[in-house]
């Protein structure tokens, strides 16, 4: 016990000492043909509020392509338009000499011409002339975040890899913990592949249980070991602690098919505890590792009726399995609607697509759908996906595109007018807003 919180606690030093070496400054060049310009750059931002230190600035391509040689900046803030090299030339050969740097291209209208050569050098983005401070304070506040996400996931790699090669598990829950709640990577993600059974995974699968104790004071590090060792022969990475009262485990999707065997086993280690469990649909890929645990969370918040629930174990049902058989739209099967989009509100969600599984018309399934919820299917799912955009906006790290993207809207413009509509806030304004509580 001692041995794994002394291992807890070095972990805990671990990622401070990663943000401490994370901490510098964000080091910019800028280069243009106009003097006026380049001073409107230096004056018009609050480059010491974004962590940014302007380092050298050039007239022309030649100048700041030895400036990148000196000073190995971070972004590259470039006219395309200059005399003796532009601003493609000056790009192409700083992404030779410095391959990580990220170029910001200032622009006007005819340079557009050029978009389709700076899309193969993958240039960070475009801001247009004459430059509007807020468009640029946007660019950069997204440019930096993208460095730091670089830098992180790079470092903790790194560091991860030391600490698996030593054998600490804790390494292993991290790594399950960042893929339950979705904010994992694919270098995670093929971490993750390596150190869990894959022969196991294909031939059997896995399940995701999620223990919830009626008592938030109960789950406690001791639980934990008892879970981990008493339940090893069905469990496929430790447990993974979500909060005061809630675990999550990853368990043989074998195991999951015997849930009274199974809620028995938990509750002899759980002792005298009120719990229930909610039980995700098996699964054969780790990158299904996050859909596995919203259809957990779901399962024990829309209870499914059926020999389950006599049990403890809430098994998630998803409507998709229902077939050809018929299905009777009475208030428990339209709970299993509403965790059906409660776990799949990124996907392209339809009213024909749900209808079909009651075999009644668009129309009759849109009149049920009211009945049922007390509201519209579309702003049932558009509440969902604000809920889920509220709670992802809460992280500093998670751009306004991404949570866009995660919640099943292409269009970030498009999310951003929704979220308006329904908080009274944009997305940026809710954002600071949270930073001041």
């Amino acid at each position: 016990m001692k041995r794994a919180k002394g291992r807890r606690l070095r972990f805990v030093f671990l990622v401070l000492s990663i943000r401490r070496r994370l901490s510098g400054l964000y080091k910019v060049l800028i280069t243009d043909d106009e003097w006026l310009i380049r001073e409107g750059l230096k004056q018009t931002i609050d480059w010491q509020a974004l962590e940014c230190e302007i380092v050298a600035e050039a007239s022309n391509g030649e100048q700041s392509l030895q400036a990148v040689k000196d000073y190995k900046p971070d972004i590259l803030l470039t006219d395309i338009r200059m005399p003796v090299m532009n601003g493609m030339q000056l790009a192409e050969e700083a992404q030779r000499i410095h391959p990580n740097i990220r170029i910001i291209f200032l622009t006007g209208f005819d340079d557009f011409t050029y978009a389709q050569q700076a899309v193969k050098l993958k240039v960070a983005d475009f801001v247009l002339k004459p430059t509007n401070p807020d468009e640029l304070l946007e660019v950069i506040e997204k440019v930096c975040g993208e460095i730091k996400a670089s830098r992180e996931n790079e470092t903790v790699e790194q560091e991860l890899r030391e600490w698996v090669a030593a054998g600490y598990t804790i390494v292993l829950e991290k790594l399950l913990h960042d893929q339950l709640m979705g904010i994992s990577n694919p270098k995670s993600l093929k971490m993750l592949t390596e150190l869990i059974d894959n022969h196991r995974l294909c031939n059997e699968g896995f399940r995701i249980a999620l223990i919830q104790y009626e008592d938030h004071k109960y789950w406690h590090e001791q639980l934990k070991d008892d879970l981990h060792d008493h339940l090893w022969d069905i469990l496929m990475g430790p447990p993974v602690t979500l909060g005061e009262n809630r675990a999550a485990l990853m368990i043989g999707a074998d195991s999951g098919d015997h849930s009274k065997q199974l809620w028995r086993r938990i509750q002899e280690i759980s002792g005298e505890n009120q719990l229930a469990i909610g039980l995700s649909l098996p699964h054969r890929s780790f990158e299904d590792i996050g859909q596995a645990h919203r259809e957990a969370v779901a399962a024990l918040h829309f209870k499914r009726p059926g020999s389950g629930q006599k049990s403890g174990v809430h098994e998630f049902g998803d409507i998709e399995l229902w077939g050809e058989q018929a299905v009777t739209p009475d208030a428990a099967n339209f709970k299993q609607v509403e965790a059906f989009i409660q776990t799949r509100y990124a996907e392209e969600l339809s009213l024909q697509q749900l209808a079909s599984q009651f075999h009644v018309s668009e129309a009759h399934f849109s009149r049920l759908f009211r009945k049922h919820t007390g509201t519209t299917f579309i702003d049932y799912v558009t509440q969902v996906r604000m809920e889920k955009a509220m709670e992802l906006l809460c992280s500093p790290d998670s751009r306004i595109y991404e949570v866009s993207l995660a919640v099943g809207y292409q269009d970030s413009r498009y999310f951003s007018q929704l979220f308006r509509k329904a908080t009274g806030k944009t997305p940026t304004e809710f954002r600071k807003d949270r930073e001041l509580l």
